[in-house]
């Protein structure tokens, strides 16, 4: 949505600039100190005894529409300087270089990234929900259009389709399939249907007949109306007729003076296939509890740690619907509890004793231990860019070592060295340390790389033959990572005989002992 303000120059006049969410304060002071005729570097913008950040942009700056802003001198002169620029790729790498303000974005990608530069068919230059998307937008966009005269910076480059619309900057870009898996998978798919075999029973020969359904298939699953309340209940008010018109109405009322409030409400606003909801999910959950009891039998193990293989399906955005603007808005009881909880918050800090060091370095011990006594294992799962998601289920205190070697007894080419790295913030595990230091319990989501990617496969051909159900997984990773009732019972029958021991010591008199 595009604003007008009004800059207020020093030497009395306004100067009208019109800007997008996505231009930098800096943008407009330059812009009207050309017309002006003044330095661009010698003065700041204020608005209402503020002054402006020049790196951000209109869409941060909290400027209503038409706002006046004032030229000032700056304190001291602004000088620019190299931008350290940080590239992050698609798969989590990141080169980082020095680059002068007036560099474009094209120039900057062609030293920093040039293979993948020249790969992506639109390339996308993400900075602070800022989007450049394009060959001829790259090479007319700079750093200082950005906002950045010095300092550091993250830029994110992704290729992104013409035809796809992005609500939210932090959504996920998931890479496409091959083309030929897609064709070998909808091949299998129509064998399976016309021969009524089901899927465990079907040979597997390579790795592309073991996976999922291509994105046309997943697009067809998902196809389905979303229900509207609102607009259900519209519908039900219009439809329902008035109980004062003739005998139906007489009928109506006779019919609702027997029926409870409650039930007049549901049967008015449920659908006939939502009324049923209470039944159907205490059914739901019972056969969701029997079968994680029996998910062992269901699940084939591929060797030590409870080993599984399985492949993530993947989960289209049509399936969530938009959201409308009023959704967002906060009404008056909701400020009243969130100012209440932040007071809450404040008092409770304000209040709490200090702690000596001593003192807090045992409270951290105690925690850890409570930690290590609630949580009995942790499950840990390795992605490979092939999409193949290997599990496996360790103790808190196994090292990061005992899961590389669980990998390297997996893989095709165990000698072939490789490595494993947690993602957002590409970070590579430590061998010596053990999953609890590097916070991988109650659970972890790692990544597989070759240290030399020369396309060879991954895991070996039984794994790929031996694939479990995502559901099944899922159900299997919720078993083992849930937390031990015992310590929390064992707990509470210490403290109700601590305390009835007690009790029954307080209730003898001084006199009598």
């Amino acid at each position: 949505m595009s604003r007008d303000l009004i800059v207020l120059a020093p030497n009395g006049r306004r100067q009208k600039v019109h800007c997008t969410p996505d231009t930098s304060i800096l943008q407009i002071l330059e812009d009207v100190c050309i017309k002006q005729g003044y330095q661009p570097t010698d003065y700041d913008l204020k608005h209402h005894n503020h002054v402006l950040d020049l790196t951000t942009t209109i869409r941060f700056s909290n400027l209503p529409n038409k706002a006046t802003l004032e030229m000032v001198e700056a304190d001291r002169r602004r000088e620019e300087s190299n931008v350290t620029i940080c590239l992050l790729l698609a798969d989590g790498e990141r080169r980082t270089a020095d680059y002068c303000p007036n560099i474009s974005l094209h120039d900057l990608l062609t030293s920093l990234a040039p293979n993948e530069y020249t790969s992506f068919n639109n390339p996308t230059i993400l900075y602070m929900r800022q989007e450049v998307t394009g060959e001829p937008a790259l090479r007319q966009k700079t750093l200082r259009h950005l906002g950045l005269i010095s300092g550091r910076a993250i830029l994110r480059l992704l290729n992104k389709d013409e035809e796809a619309r992005q609500a939210n900057v932090s959504a996920i870009y998931r890479c496409p399939l091959p083309a030929q898996v897609n064709t070998q998978c909808s091949n299998i798919n129509k064998d399976e249907s016309q021969k009524n075999i089901c899927p465990t029973q079907l040979p597997s020969t390579s790795t592309a007949e073991s996976c999922v359904p291509g994105p046309s298939e997943v697009k067809k699953s998902f196809e389905h109306k979303i229900f509207d309340p609102i607009k259900h209940i519209k519908n039900v008010k219009k439809s329902v007729p008035n109980p004062n018109e003739g005998k139906q109405g007489h009928q109506n009322e006779n019919n609702l003076n027997n029926e409870s409030p409650m039930e007049i409400e549901e049967s008015q606003i449920l659908p006939s296939n939502v009324s049923n909801t209470p039944s159907q999910s205490s059914l739901s959950t019972q056969e969701n509890l029997e079968r994680r009891l029996r998910i062992e039998e269901e699940v084939t193990f591929l060797g030590a740690q409870k080993a599984i293989a399985f492949v993530q399906p993947d989960v289209t955005e049509e399936e969530f619907g938009d959201l409308p603007d009023d959704f967002y808005d906060l009404t008056i009881e909701e400020v009243r509890k969130l100012y209440h909880e932040l007071q809450k918050n404040r008092m409770e800090l304000e209040n709490t004793p200090l702690i000596p060091a001593s003192k807090k370095e045992e409270m951290d011990k105690q925690s850890t231990q409570q930690q290590l006594n609630n949580y009995k294992n942790a499950v840990v799962r390795v992605q490979f860019p092939d999409r193949i998601i290997l599990q496996g289920v360790f103790s808190p205190n196994d090292k990061i070592a005992d899961v590389i070697t669980f990998i390297k007894s997996h893989l095709e080419y165990p000698e072939k060295p490789f490595h494993i790295f947690t993602t957002p913030l590409k970070e590579t595990m430590d061998p010596d340390m053990t999953l609890f230091d590097a916070k991988c319990v109650p659970c972890v989501h790692m990544h597989f790389k070759w240290a030399e990617d020369d396309g060879k496969p991954y895991l070996r051909e039984e794994i790929y033959a031996k694939q479990t159900s995502s559901s099944a997984a899922s159900l299997l990773a919720s078993k083992y990572r849930a937390p031990s009732r015992n310590v929390g019972e064992s707990s509470g029958n210490c403290k109700k005989k601590t305390s009835a021991a007690s009790s029954s010591k307080n209730k003898v008199p001084k006199w009598f002992k």
